[in-house]
């Protein structure tokens, strides 16, 4: 049971990955820890010249509703404050102990200082049998 949660799981993110590459963003990492929190996705968002920390939710279903406020529990439902205080600890932790995998995205930082980061939210709905997706992505997450 818990493998064919993993599977899916990976899957969703494997589809939120493709998703932010179309949009122009650089994945930096994927899946990292530190002491219970974990960041889903770790991008660099040249546009916006932000780091993005993607938290990605997903939930299969039987059948995709063409309304998807009409499903009775959504992936954004699953988001709570502890999960989100979790991932800001992580993100923390990140941005001090990580610094040579995010500085090669941002230039002319001073000394000492962070960049410009947000969090956002992907939610991927699959259709079980067919793997139709619907996706929804939400910038800058705050609870």
């Amino acid at each position: 049971m818990e493998n064919n949660r993993k599977m899916r799981g990976s899957f969703a993110e494997g589809v939120a990955v493709n998703f932010l590459k179309n949009k122009s963003l650089k994945i930096i990492t994927t899946n990292y820890q530190y002491r219970g929190g974990e960041i889903d996705i770790v991008a660099y968002d040249p546009g916006k010249k932000e780091l993005v920390f993607a938290e990605v939710r997903s939930k299969w279903c039987e059948n995709l509703v063409k309304d998807w406020r009409r499903m009775p529990i959504i992936p954004e439902d699953t988001v709570n404050k502890i999960k989100f205080k979790k991932i800001e600890k992580t993100i923390w932790y990140y941005l001090e102990q990580e610094a040579q995998s995010w500085q090669r995205y941002i230039n002319n930082l001073p000394l000492y200082s962070f960049p410009e980061w947000r969090i956002d939210l992907v939610s991927v709905t699959v259709e079980k049998y067919s793997k139709k997706v619907q996706i929804r992505h939400y910038e800058y997450l705050f609870l």
